[in-house]
């Protein structure tokens, strides 16, 4: 097996979930790379009809006003303009040397360990009808799933045979911070986060605000902080069965 670069993390779309974690983990200097699979940065691939506002709650200003990210408020209500998130964090991440790719299928690359299976990158290729693309094969210490379909998380699932009882998504609930406690460590090196956690464990989604989504991708870089080491047998966070 031929690695064909090498990073600390890598981050599987490039939403609001992905972009805060990306972003943040730049600012500690880790070495990061975003790969969006659809076609294009968009507003609407990541929240389908959020149209131009995607509400937020106080506990992201910090953040967003030190992405440069406008916040605007009407009838006690506090919004963002989705596309300007896009733009700002997408456009902070290269600026401390971060890269994003775009419009990819992918894989997921496992190793065996002492412990049992451990993610360690991802392969690549350009879409192709026929699925004979090019390869490109990349390391990483640790890969995050922050997709809006779960896609990566799903396959991980799928190939290590891991069983996951999810029972579909739960209650819109405006503001639900449970997505928050469900970005977690899937197996060693691999985190599900954003609405692929919330699409696996089946809790509820964050509508119409966009808080949880972000606050996932900070969480995202506390337990890359903190690291984690051992195998999960039942891959569910802690105190939220």
């Amino acid at each position: 097996m031929l690695l064909s670069r090498n990073y600390d993390i890598i981050i599987i779309g490039a939403g609001y979930t992905g972009l805060a974690a990306a972003a943040s983990l730049l600012e500690n200097k880790y070495n990061v790379l975003v790969i969006e699979p659809e076609p294009g940065l968009s507003q609407y691939t990541y929240y389908a009809g959020l149209g131009d506002k995607a509400y937020i709650d106080d506990s992201v200003i910090d953040f967003l006003t030190k992405s440069g990210v406008k916040v605007f408020s009407d009838n006690d209500k506090k919004w963002i303009r989705p596309l300007e998130y896009i733009v700002k964090l997408s456009s902070r991440i290269l600026d401390l040397g971060g890269e994003i790719i775009v419009n990819t299928d992918l894989e997921p690359l496992f190793s065996p360990s002492e412990t049992g299976i451990v993610m360690k990158g991802i392969i690549i290729r350009e879409p192709d009808e026929h699925m004979f693309g090019d390869k490109e094969i990349i390391g990483s210490r640790i890969v995050v799933d922050a997709t809006a379909n779960g896609y990566l998380t799903s396959l991980v699932l799928d190939r290590l045979k891991i069983s996951v009882v999810s029972e579909g998504l739960g209650p819109i609930i405006p503001g639900s911070q449970e997505l928050v406690e469900r970005t977690y460590w899937l197996i060693p090196g691999f985190i599900a986060a954003g609405i692929s956690a919330a699409m696996i464990y089946g809790c509820s989604q964050p509508w119409p605000y966009v808080s949880p989504l972000i606050l996932s991708g900070l969480r995202v870089f506390e337990l890359v902080r903190t690291g984690y080491s051992g195998y999960v047998s039942n891959p569910l966070p802690p105190n939220v069965i």
